[in-house]
């Protein structure tokens, strides 16, 4: 049976590898794909490097589009193989995976490290989404290095989330204008806990003059009255004189247990005079 189950795996191996964790000298794994009908890309990449007998998985991936045009979304995922009841299957391995989006960012770029198990069979997925100005939608799956199989991933969250904020908002002094936080929840997306979270900035219309929106996470540092940190990547903006609304929505990746917050600030400037308010999520994280 030993020597069955070991012809089994080697066969699916061969036909699935995507990556062994052993000790070698590091090799770069590196496919990039082009969204069908776009010129855009995705692209995934992978190595292993081990020190003092510790395996590990460094990984990566990236998705861009000429001009740098349209929102981004990238999601990249390492799994792990395994055989259950005689079945091949992969898993995607939880707390690894990374994502952002959507992101006017570009090129958008997101890499990782994770601490592996030397023998166990790896790959790394990459997901890119690209909405183009005029609405229109792209995607593509990209193995780092996979052979004879095309896996695909899905950023739509297969049901449930871990919990919800809900929305917060404030009135800017003097105007007929408020800012607000709005709900913000927190899936699980192909393994990987994700905050998804947005800002308003509203406006009677006889509201004239500049009108910017800014959202961010921050995480709160350790330690009694530690102060709160903008998370690198997580700030998004918007600017308009015409509109009296303003609205940006986006995610990234979390981690379990951190203690988070969206920040949205809107700021009005009219007749030489700047008025900023600040709306703040709840005090807390998944």
């Amino acid at each position: 049976m030993r020597h069955i189950r070991d012809l089994a795996l080697w066969f699916v191996g061969s036909l699935l590898f995507a990556g062994v964790a052993r000790a070698q000298t590091p090799t770069l794994h590196e496919r990039t794909v082009q969204i069908p009908g776009m010129e855009c890309s995705v692209t995934a990449w992978d190595y292993y490097t081990t020190v003092n007998g510790v395996y590990t998985l460094k990984y990566g991936g990236g998705t861009s589009c000429a001009g740098h045009v349209g929102q981004r979304t990238l999601n990249v995922v390492p799994q792990v193989f395994n055989l259950v009841n005689g079945t091949p299957l992969w898993f995607n391995i939880g707390g690894a995976g990374l994502f952002q989006g959507p992101t006017p960012a570009g090129p958008l770029r997101l890499n990782g490290t994770r601490t592996v198990v030397a023998g166990h069979l790896y790959r790394l997925l990459a997901y890119g989404q690209v909405v183009l100005p005029n609405g229109r939608l792209g995607s593509v799956t990209v193995c780092a290095d996979c052979q004879g199989t095309r896996p695909t991933l899905s950023i739509t969250p297969p049901g449930g989330f871990i919990y919800t904020w809900p929305s917060v908002g404030v009135q800017m002094p003097g105007l007929a204008c408020s800012v607000m936080v709005v709900q913000t929840r927190f899936p699980y997306i192909n393994g990987t806990p994700v905050m998804q979270y947005g800002g308003e900035l509203m406006c009677n219309t006889g509201v004239t003059g500049k009108k910017n929106l800014e959202i961010r996470v921050e995480v709160k540092g350790s330690g009694p009255g530690s102060k709160y940190y903008t998370v690198t990547g997580s700030t998004l903006s918007a600017t308009t004189t015409t509109a009296p609304f303003l609205a940006l929505n986006t995610g990234r990746s979390v981690y379990i247990g951190h203690p988070y917050r969206v920040v949205a600030v809107g700021t009005v400037t009219r007749s030489g005079r700047t008025t900023t308010s600040t709306a703040h999520s709840l005090t807390a994280g998944p």
